[in-house]
């Protein structure tokens, strides 16, 4: 009788440990397949790898030869057709910039709002889910996303259309000012590149020219000249101007090279990251750092080549007029002067005769 009393006793004691065992296998087999999905992806991740080195291909070939297919776009002549027999060109504008702005931002804030929209619906259906045996995960999540994936997907729309409408009209109300200020930047660059560059370059060329032909006459004339050539070299060396022209252009390319590149990283990686937000679901989530580093790279160099070249030639340009007319301001505070002690004058005799 004691012997049944202890194995009833231990048989109860076993009871309640086996209900709890019961009770975590429900949720061992609700990890199994997550732990499946992690094993497998492990195993695959040679492939995702390769699948990453050739999105980045392609994305950096898509983007390299993006400006050669737009500047052919932009040169058919049958588009500069259509838009001259076009009454409304602004509206056009607004259309078509509104329409490309609407499928990009449409596009980024589906994905988003799908992503969004599927952790809450799968954080929402973790709520029931002992009571729905794991149903309501996945329902959740498919419910999130395709609300998300329509929210996101109008928001996104909505704001891209209203943005590249308003962009595309202003660019095509104002085009005339902004084909002339282009030209007008384009011609004050040449006469400042005919200044550093092309009216030094000649200068040289001919200077050879005249020792050239000094040669061939005799030793005395290539003599003189030698020494002339050699007096120019120094005077233009000693010129305050040359100087102080090419100071500037190298304090102008420094200072402007480093803002640009900061800029163009800044923008280049931000632009970057939104492109990799695209992919994001496909990579879990490793074209978001690839896509910022692509950009950025290409942002510093665009950024620091457009800075320096701006730098250079505004600073240059800055220090040879700042240098040139350096007399002026004092000039014009002496005629001030001048003119006040002349209406002083006036007054005073005026003021005598009264």
């Amino acid at each position: 009788m004691a012997g049944a009393d202890i194995a009833g006793g231990v048989e109860m004691a076993r009871g309640p440990e086996e209900a709890q065992v019961k009770i975590f296998s429900f949720f061992q087999e609700l990890a199994d397949p997550f732990k499946k999905l992690a094993h497998t992806a492990w195993r695959s991740r040679g492939k995702l790898a390769q699948d990453v080195k050739a999105y980045v291909l392609l994305f950096t070939s898509m983007v390299l030869s993006m400006p050669g297919r737009a500047h052919k776009v932009v040169s058919n002549p049958k588009l500069h057709a259509m838009l001259a027999e076009e009454e409304d060109p602004q509206a056009l504008a607004a259309v078509i910039v509104g329409s490309g702005g609407a499928l990009c931002l449409g596009s980024v804030g589906a994905v988003i709002g799908a992503t969004a929209g599927a952790a809450c619906g799968l954080c929402l259906g973790a709520l029931p889910a002992l009571f729905t045996f794991g149903l309501s995960l996945p329902v959740g999540a498919v419910v999130g996303g395709v609300g998300g994936m329509v929210a996101g997907a109008m928001t996104g729309s909505t704001a891209g259309f209203a943005g590249g409408a308003t962009s595309g009209c202003f660019v095509a109300y104002f085009r005339t000012e902004i084909r002339n200020t282009s030209v007008y930047i384009c011609a004050k660059l040449y006469d400042v590149y005919d200044i550093l560059v092309l009216r030094p370059a000649g200068a040289i060329k001919a200077t050879n020219r005249r020792v050239c032909d000094g040669v061939r006459n005799s030793t005395e004339y290539t003599k003189a000249k030698a020494q002339a050539t050699a007096t120019f070299v120094k005077e233009s060396a000693a010129d305050r101007r040359v100087q102080v022209s090419a100071a500037g252009a190298g304090l102008g390319a420094t200072a402007c090279g480093t803002a640009g590149a900061a800029t163009g990283a800044c923008i280049g990686g931000s632009v970057g990251a939104l492109v990799g937000l695209v992919p994001a679901v496909f990579t879990f989530g490793l074209s978001i750092p690839i896509g910022a580093v692509v950009g950025g790279s290409a942002g510093v160099m665009l950024g620091g080549a457009v800075g320096t070249s701006a730098g250079f030639a505004g600073g240059g340009a800055m220090a040879f007029l700042g240098f040139t007319y350096r007399s002026l301001p004092a000039a014009a505070l002496e005629q001030v002067k001048t003119t006040m002690k002349a209406i002083s004058g006036a007054n005073g005799k005026s003021t005598k005769q009264m």
